[in-house]
């Protein structure tokens, strides 16, 4: 009757409270580092020309980061032993350059003619974003080692050269991230057998923003359109979402989805009339 084991977890018995199906004890005890440079160039307007430029070189390790069923899940095992649980943080993201600046065209700037009025005085300016992919972790949910009912092993690592992987397409995901690369965990491992901790890159961010735009002045005092030719995500560049990191699914590294924030090439124009 007392038996507790795979066969019979018997996890709703061994709750403080078998009225509830989940009980928590969310706590902020964990440990994380943060190392950073940046660099900023920032040129004011002269020439018709203006831009922001910056940079960030990083490193963010942490020993969990978000362990419940409400939040995403980096699943850590390894309790307070930081040998083994200190790894990448999840929103880790070793690079990253953002720009954004405008440029006043010189074509026929200033011009009064015809000419001048429709070709001269543009102004295109533009976004631009690159970020490395942020980490991973491999699990497994055949297996609940400690009976919490939270499927959070990770599998043994037979192939250590695989580490730091960035697995960024769909077409190579699979063979980035083989799945005769780790073997499901049987009691008897040890610690240091387990792929670590967000071991592994999903892709990264590159997208491109520009726009074309020019004033015209009317005839009457205070009146003037705006016409903006606006493009985002110019080269449609595809940002995948993560692989599917269940050793036990048949769908293992597969990517289905994109990543949060990529949205495909959209292009408007944009009229504004004030007076």
């Amino acid at each position: 009757d007392n038996e507790i084991s795979v066969r019979v977890p018997r996890t709703n018995e061994r709750r403080p409270n078998p009225l509830y199906t989940t009980n928590l004890l969310i706590s902020n005890g964990a440990e994380s580092w943060y190392d950073g440079l940046e660099i900023a160039w920032d040129k004011r307007f002269s020439g018709g020309l203006q831009f922001q430029a910056s940079y960030t070189f990083s490193n963010s390790e942490d020993t969990t980061s978000e362990a419940t069923f409400v939040g995403a899940g980096d699943s850590n095992q390894q309790g307070p032993n930081a040998q083994y649980a200190r790894a990448k943080s999840r929103f880790h993201t070793p690079h990253r350059f953002t720009f954004n600046g405008s440029y006043q065209l010189p074509f026929l700037r200033g011009q009064r003619g015809v000419l001048g009025q429709v070709l001269g005085g543009w102004v295109i300016s533009g976004v631009v974003r690159l970020s490395s992919g942020t980490p991973f972790t491999i699990t497994t949910t055949a297996v609940d080692l400690d009976f919490d009912g939270f499927s959070e092993a990770r599998p043994v690592l037979l192939d250590p050269s695989i580490i730091g992987a960035k697995v960024d397409h769909r077409d190579t995901s699979t063979s980035v991230l083989p799945r005769s690369a780790f073997r499901p965990i049987t009691f008897g491992d040890t610690i240091d057998m387990l792929v670590p901790r967000n071991a592994f890159y999903g892709d990264g961010l590159e997208r491109v923003d520009l726009a074309l735009s020019k004033i015209f002045q009317m005839p009457w005092e205070g009146h003037n359109l705006n016409v903006r030719f606006e493009a985002y995500n110019v080269f449609n560049h595809v940002q995948f979402g993560f692989p599917n990191t269940d050793h036990s699914s048949t769908a293992f590294g597969t990517i289905t989805g994109v990543g949060t924030s990529y949205t495909p090439r959209t292009v408007q124009v944009v009229l504004r009339y004030r007076y």
